[in-house]
């Protein structure tokens, strides 16, 4: 990704340098703009050129500062008994020594969440403007980037984690025991090792539609400003769980309950809102 936005700026400069001392009534790389942005896709910037008069190309970064939301109350599902029975079988004379360490480890409850919101994109724009003159614009495009954009994940009872892992692992299949985990729907959420990690994906690849005012290369002035309203279709939403035996798709069919109603409203959730405001200077 950075060797490709490099790329695309050195194109932009080369392209711009070149078609300076052209025809300057064609207005065809003519003239290179930058912008500095901020909204809702975050932090961005952008080199931008003229495609004739009626249309100028962005290309450029934006960058969603890490926004975290820390100690979310989750309460694990554990099965006292089997727990019990499985404490009593690892403090036995002969017993594992890798479960032994177990030894006195109480079920987790009261697991605190922290969630983090991320994304990073290279984005690829046209504006298109009705007339020579016009400020207003139509814009299409796309972003690209990381499909995962939402990270949840537990920061404590580590050990206590662990040894949960463990037992589900070796001793609940090999002595029908049940298995311990958070129960969402017709699923069991089993932590992995010292943690549990949950993790929603878009798509990678985001069309952009939408319009605004102001123009990237300002044509008069050195500064301008300019403003834009629009969607990224990022595809439905995906949320995964990161499991001892892999990663798992929760699927809203088999979800019930005040969790399941949260990700069958985030799967619902197809587009990102995209309203940015910029500061556009021309270099020359």
């Amino acid at each position: 990704m950075k060797r490709l936005v490099f790329a695309v700026c050195l194109a932009f400069v080369a392209f711009s340098a070149n078609a300076e001392t052209g025809d300057e009534d064609k207005n065809m790389f003519n003239h290179l703009g930058v912008g500095i942005e901020v909204g809702t896709t975050g932090i961005g910037f952008d080199l931008a050129a003229p495609i004739g008069n009626y249309v100028q190309v962005r290309a450029g970064m934006s960058f969603m500062p890490t926004i975290k939301v820390k100690d979310i109350d989750v309460d694990i599902n554990g099965v006292n008994d089997d727990w019990q029975e499985f404490q009593r079988m690892i403090s036995m004379p002969g017993a594992p020594a890798e479960a032994q360490k177990y030894q006195g480890v109480a079920l987790p409850h009261d697991l605190l969440i922290d969630g983090k919101i991320s994304m990073t994109d290279f984005k690829l724009l046209f504006d298109v403007y009705p007339s020579k003159k016009s400020s207003f614009h139509f814009t299409a495009g796309f972003y690209a980037g990381k499909s995962q954009v939402v990270e949840a994940y537990t920061t404590n009872c580590a050990e206590n984690l662990e040894a949960v892992t463990y037992y589900n692992k070796v001793f609940a299949p090999q002595y029908g025991m049940e298995k311990i985990g958070v129960e969402l729907g017709d699923y069991l959420l089993e932590p992995n090792g010292s943690v549990a990690r949950a993790y929603l994906k878009t798509s990678g690849f985001k069309p952009y539609l939408g319009i605004g005012f102001g123009r990237a290369v300002p044509k008069t002035k050195r500064v301008s400003f300019a403003c834009d309203l629009g969607v990224q279709f990022w595809g439905t939403p995906k949320i995964y769980m990161d499991q001892p035996g892999g990663e798992v798709r929760l699927q809203d069919e088999g979800l019930d309950g005040d969790g399941g109603k949260i990700v069958k409203t985030i799967s619902k959730i197809t587009v990102w809102p995209c309203l940015s405001f910029r500061i556009n200077g021309r270099i020359f």
